[in-house]
């Protein structure tokens, strides 16, 4: 653990979720669910939902300064170690862009799906890039759904990507979440209630393993799989969580988590600190104890100040994040079919 997981570790050990306090909230903000979060590297907050928006906000008066329209769904948003945001579609492509200046350019748009299927999805919403993940070398993982997993490699001297290697599932199987936990291998979710082992010095699964857990729901964050360290991989379901050993390449561990009801998003605070949203607008933090390899309740929302907008539970959480010390949480209200953002900061002491 670096010097950095060490301070955040030790802030989000003495300070819980009662120590914030609302700042401001956007009802409506979006006009459907609220795909992702994240942040460009001057602070500016970024939201992209499936009405095909993105929004990139000031980053001093969370107003809206920037609005990219998409011509598909939008499914996930990140920024890339370039500041570069990376915008993945329900369609066949993604958008890469620069911001600057309260101004946008797209510096390229990455084709994996083969020609075919790529004039198919102009009409068709099957194919879709699910998520791409930024490996430790700098290049990207796309997970490309009913086709398998498109590796990019990170093009000298240029903030774009060329073509390196892709692996086909060949089974119509769908990858939701991917992690790397060696090099060139991966652990990857597929399905609702199966993962597997990808080795791609062999270009072969090494080992797969069916699961007694729901874990499709979860989806919607796009976070499935959280590497604790060189042995324990955490895999989250919908009311449990997996531990499994990367050694040995087995489930040790199946916890059952009732005390949220279905868990619909998880968000890394620090190195073993998270909080877990979920439906009906519950949000608890929750500690990975690495020695009983068990998770434990830290805080939750439970004052009535923290209970959002509703309390009825066709509500969810589509995603939690922080900066700054600023918590960023996005109820989307299933019934009206829209998204809601809300800020909180640390009370003043």
């Amino acid at each position: 653990m670096n010097l950095n997981d060490i301070n955040k570790n030790n802030f989000w050990k003495t300070h819980s979720l009662n120590d914030f306090q609302q700042l401001l909230i956007y009802k409506n903000v979006h006009s459907s669910e609220i795909s992702s979060v994240c942040f460009l590297k001057d602070g500016s907050l970024v939201t992209s939902s499936q009405d095909k928006y993105i929004f990139i906000y000031n980053k001093n008066t969370f107003q809206k300064e920037i609005k990219i329209k998409e011509f598909k769904r939008i499914e996930y948003v990140n920024v890339n170690k370039d500041g570069i945001l990376i915008v993945c579609l329900n369609g066949t492509y993604l958008n890469l862009y620069e911001i600057k200046n309260k101004k946008y350019k797209n510096i390229q748009t990455i084709r994996p799906y083969s020609l075919y299927y790529d004039i198919f999805g102009i009409f068709d919403d099957t194919y879709s890039i699910q998520k791409f993940i930024e490996l430790k070398n700098g290049n990207l993982a796309i997970l490309v759904w009913q086709y398998g997993i498109c590796f990019y490699k990170k093009k000298k001297n240029s903030k774009k990507y060329s073509f390196l290697d892709k692996f086909d599932t060949k089974v119509n199987q769908c990858a939701y979440d991917l992690v790397e936990y060696d090099d060139n291998k991966y652990c990857v979710s597929f399905g609702s209630r199966l993962f597997k082992f990808l080795d791609m010095n062999l270009k072969k699964i090494t080992k797969e393993i069916f699961i007694e857990i729901q874990l499709f729901l979860i989806s919607v964050s796009k976070s499935q799989f959280f590497l604790m360290n060189k042995n324990d991989l955490l895999l989250v379901g919908q009311w449990d969580f997996v531990i499994i050993d990367l050694q040995k390449q087995e489930i040790i561990k199946h916890i059952k988590y009732k005390i949220i009801g279905n868990i619909s998003f998880m968000y890394r605070l620090s190195y073993n600190i998270f909080l877990v949203g979920g439906w009906g607008n519950r949000i608890e933090q929750v500690e990975f104890d690495e020695i009983q390899r068990d998770i434990k309740i830290i805080s939750n929302n439970n004052k009535n100040d923290y209970n959002f907008i509703t309390h009825k539970t066709l509500n969810q959480i589509s995603s939690i994040s922080v900066f700054n010390n600023k918590l960023i949480v996005t109820p989307f209200e299933n019934e009206l079919n829209n998204s809601s953002l809300i800020i909180y900061q640390i009370k003043n002491k």
